[in-house]
């Protein structure tokens, strides 16, 4: 039982955080391998392989997998053998995060200062998670600063929530006494962000194949959430992050678009 908990909170987090909906969860099936132990004349053949495959039978309902099954035929995502198509890669493509690389930075740093009335703590709130949904790390208590120009990104979110008054921007090539690199890594903690790419390194490039692709999909989800994806010239010279996509994508056989 405990064996079961334990695969139930996996599943969860993954469906949660990489999947909007069954049906793309069913599509990361079928690319992930479970397309080989399908029976395309039974629409209720993934359902209870995937129940017997991950002994999880009483975490899935059959009749919504069959629903979602059926939406992956009528998107063109699959083809009538449930093999993937070009439609259904770019979905996955769409789905799954990948580290961009940055050719080159143009040296200067983005900054968001705001001051939002206590009367309006639900909008601050949303701010703050849209900025760290952009990349964007707290320098101080209110100043938000990140190397890249997401600038524009920020005036629409504080337009349509109505922040105008209370947001101000800024550029700067410098910022306080230390150099970039060094801001960059206290800032990020960039450490600490290498350690987990070393970690799901040292896990899965010997032996990807004992790993089911939640747990793949869940640790690469977790490291992206906490690399800021950060220009070359940022980043320590031994940084791992590339070597961590290129297993996760070659796990995945399929290579998720870049920016």
């Amino acid at each position: 039982m405990a064996k079961i908990k334990e695969l139930k909170e996996k599943i969860s987090k993954i469906t949660v955080g990489a999947f909007s909906s069954l049906t793309d969860l069913v599509l990361f099936f079928l690319v992930s391998g479970y397309e080989s132990v399908v029976d395309p004349r039974f629409l209720r053949s993934l359902p209870y392989t995937l129940m017997k495959a991950d002994k999880i039978r009483e975490m899935i309902d059959v009749s919504k997998m069959k629903r979602a099954l059926r939406h992956v035929k009528e998107k063109g995502w699959v083809d009538e053998e449930l093999k993937i198509s070009k439609s259904g890669e770019q979905r996955l493509k769409d789905i799954f995060p990948v580290f961009p690389v940055r050719s080159s930075w143009d040296e200067k740093w983005y900054l968001v200062n705001f001051d939002v009335p206590e009367k309006f703590t639900r909008k601050r709130n949303i701010l703050r998670e849209k900025l760290k949904r952009l990349g964007f790390a707290r320098l101080q208590n209110s100043v938000w600063i990140s190397p890249y120009d997401f600038l524009g990104n920020v005036e629409k979110i504080i337009k349509e929530y109505q922040l105008e008054p209370y947001v101000i921007f800024s550029i700067s090539p410098k910022v306080g006494p230390l150099k970039s690199k060094e801001l960059a890594e206290r800032i990020w903690n960039l450490g600490k962000v290498q350690e987990e790419h070393k970690a799901f390194i040292k896990k899965y490039e010997a032996s990807r194949q004992k790993f089911s692709p939640f747990e793949i999909v869940n640790d690469y989800r977790r490291i992206c959430e906490q690399d800021p994806q950060l220009p070359k010239e940022l980043l320590p010279d031994d940084w791992e992050a590339e070597k961590t996509f290129r297993i996760y994508a070659s796990y995945l056989k399929f290579k998720p678009r870049s920016s």
